[in-house]
């Protein structure tokens, strides 16, 4: 269970220091989704502050986890905290690098792929397509 107000915090320091994170709509519309789906593997590319994997923690299925990949050691770092601090830790790996280079290296089927990323779209939906399952969906 996600500390709300701890999550709060979080998602007011990142608009205010003006690192993008994901939009209230765009994660009601993703936790309906989520919500019937119970994704068991999730793979997040963009990390930032790691605010968008703590809210869709809440969503996994009991064992589930989310892969997400950052590359700017910065948002690694705080985003580690974040994490720590909501107490959803064990439910979600941050593989630090330029997604790029960390994509070929997964090997998992994931359920879904939410693309948060300042690289063009369709530059990783080739890279993640390797990772093909019946079960994926992409959100971006």
């Amino acid at each position: 269970m996600t500390d709300k107000k701890e999550l709060e915090k979080i998602k007011q320091k990142a608009l205010e220091e003006r690192i993008p994170i994901i939009m209230d709509e765009t994660l009601e519309i993703m936790g309906e989704y989520l919500t019937k789906r119970k994704p068991e593997k999730m793979l997040e590319i963009g990390t930032a502050v790691g605010y968008s994997a703590i809210c869709f923690a809440k969503f996994l299925a009991e064992n589930g986890h989310i892969d997400t990949i950052e590359r700017e050691q910065e948002r690694v770092k705080e985003a580690k905290e974040n994490i720590k601090k909501v107490g959803v830790e064990d439910k979600i790996r941050i593989y630090e690098g330029d997604a790029v280079e960390i994509l070929p290296t997964l090997n998992e089927k994931y359920d879904a792929i939410f693309i948060d990323a300042a690289r063009k779209i369709s530059f990783f939906l080739k890279r993640v397509s390797k990772n093909d399952s019946t079960r994926w969906y992409y959100f971006c």
